[in-house]
């Protein structure tokens, strides 16, 4: 009879220490992923913030300059409408990279800047369809990677799918949010892209913060990527 207990207790320890090295192994795995939506964050801020500065504040600077060799006082007020534009699209950029902008941003807000971003660079056209009530309960990490997320789709479609539309919905349920990003692009077949890098990445990342993911595409018909993730919150 003893020895039957010792083996029971044997047994219930061997299982604890599993379930601790289980528990130690996916508090590194969400470590890590938090820790590459930070680095992926600021790599793609700072390439947005690169290429903004030279295409868009460097060719409004040259056309001040421009307008401003003509004294007239026509030239010195558009000169003026054009520095204030400036100031505007300076004062953007340097929010884009406050450290705190991730935590400050409304989830809303920055699906909205995204698709503009997307749209002022005349790649292709862009909708946001958002229902419910204002997403409330996406904070710090979860946020952060929902918001890596949403880059990584953007950037994948502008990269390989030629669409003329992307579309974003949001839709807060009250007791989980659904997140549809979708475009009418060349599209891919799921089936043999399966083992792809950046599918795992999206997979991964989704699993990290609790959530699900669900990818349908087909040869020319476009891509929808949509994401399930509870409401914490919801009593």
């Amino acid at each position: 009879m003893a020895a039957f207990i010792i083996a029971i207790v044997i047994v219930h320890r061997q299982r604890q220490i599993k379930n601790r090295h289980k528990i130690q192994i996916i508090k590194a795995d969400f470590k890590n992923t938090i820790l590459n939506a930070e680095k992926e964050i600021r790599e793609n801020t700072l390439h947005y913030v690169s290429q903004e500065l030279h295409d868009n504040i460097g060719q409004l600077l040259s056309l001040t300059k421009l307008v401003l060799n003509n004294s007239d006082p026509a030239s010195v007020f558009e000169g003026k409408k054009l520095i204030n534009k400036i100031i505007k699209e300076v004062r953007s950029l340097s929010r884009s990279i406050n450290k705190d902008y991730i935590n400050d941003v409304q989830f809303e807000s920055f699906l909205e800047e995204e698709l503009g971003r997307v749209q002022k660079s005349g790649f292709c056209e862009v909708a946001f369809i958002n229902e419910g009530e204002p997403i409330d309960f996406v904070e710090g990490d979860k946020k952060l990677v929902l918001i890596r997320l949403v880059q990584e789709c953007l950037n994948n479609a502008i990269k390989h799918a030629s669409p003329t539309l992307i579309t974003i919905e949001l839709k807060n349920l009250g007791d989980k949010l659904l997140l549809c990003i979708k475009d009418d692009g060349d599209g891919f077949d799921v089936a043999n892209v399966s083992q792809g890098l950046g599918l795992r990445n999206i997979n991964s990342r989704v699993e990290a913060i609790g959530g699900k993911v669900e990818i349908d595409s087909e040869l020319g018909k476009g891509t929808r990527i949509e994401i399930e993730l509870e409401n914490d919150k919801y009593d």
